[in-house]
């Protein structure tokens, strides 16, 4: 699987004093073409791209294990994506609380992984929890929304959730957010690269039968920081470069977990689609 940012940047001018100004980020539109030399320097800038990994409490405090003894990953955060904010459909507060890091994160262009366990379809083995499956797809269609306006992935960007395109619904959430909050989602826009255009934000669940278990999660937590060496000396480095970023997501495609890259790759709407 391949992920790569796809430039959207607009050629400038020349006038008589010398050469103008960028066109601002908000102005520019797809319509350049994109060459072989755009590909190679995009992709290039893509490999030196590091990946994060974000553990979304408290639920996804029961990866730490995988994510530190299997991955091997020694730099990793904490988010906090709360379903019971979505399911009483407070999806402003779940903006709000977005971790500074995570969207600068994304602002740069890195893919982040977000890390949960859910309790739903649990006899199943698949546990995709609300907070990925409703709080990212929400995150990510905002995001492209306010960060790349006028531009073909604002333009073209879709809302899935369980099968179903819910656009006018995110869009109507989207106009209702106060001022306040779109001034937060808005200010992260000035660091982004020339060289990226989309957001790469990808979910990393499993199912738990240790939802509400407060103290399993506090003992897991405190296992895995409250510890003098929490990596071994022969320990590999994290991913950190594109090429690594990919062989994680293989990794984890064929092992115990699975991934969620947005509601339009779910099979709940790829079959409809195949209809």
């Amino acid at each position: 699987m391949e992920l790569r940012a796809v430039s959207s940047r607009a050629s400038t001018s020349r006038t008589r004093a010398g050469w103008s100004a960028p066109t601002p980020r908000a102005a520019r539109t797809t319509c350049r073409r994109r060459t072989v030399a755009d590909a190679t320097r995009e992709d290039e800038e893509a490999r030196r791209r590091p990946a994060r990994h974000y553990v979304n409490l408290k639920n996804g405090v029961e990866a730490l294990p995988f994510i530190r003894d299997v991955m091997h990953v020694r730099r990793y955060d904490y988010c906090r994506i709360q379903s019971s904010l979505l399911e009483a459909g407070h999806v402003e507060r779940v903006i709000t609380e977005l971790d500074s890091s995570l969207l600068l994160d994304l602002a740069l262009g890195r893919a982040c992984f977000v890390w949960d366990y859910g309790s739903r379809d649990v006899v199943k083995g698949k546990g995709n929890p609300r907070a990925l499956w409703y709080g990212l797809e929400f995150v990510r269609y905002a995001l492209r929304k306010e960060w790349f306006p006028g531009t073909e992935v604002a333009e073209k960007a879709i809302a899935v959730t369980r099968g179903k395109r819910v656009d006018q619904d995110f869009d109507r959430k989207l106009t209702m957010l106060d001022r306040s909050t779109k001034r937060k989602i808005r200010y992260y826009r000035q660091f982004i690269p020339e060289s990226v255009s989309d957001v790469r934000l990808i979910g990393v669940y499993r199912a738990t039968t240790h939802d509400d278990d407060t103290e399993f999660y506090r003992s897991v937590l405190h296992a895995n920081e409250l510890t003098n060496e929490l990596f071994t000396s022969d320990a590999p480095p994290s991913p950190r470069y594109e090429a690594e970023t990919i062989e994680a997501i293989e990794r984890l495609g064929k092992g115990e977990f699975n991934l969620y890259f947005s509601g339009a790759e779910e099979p709940a709407w790829l079959n409809q689609k195949a209809r």
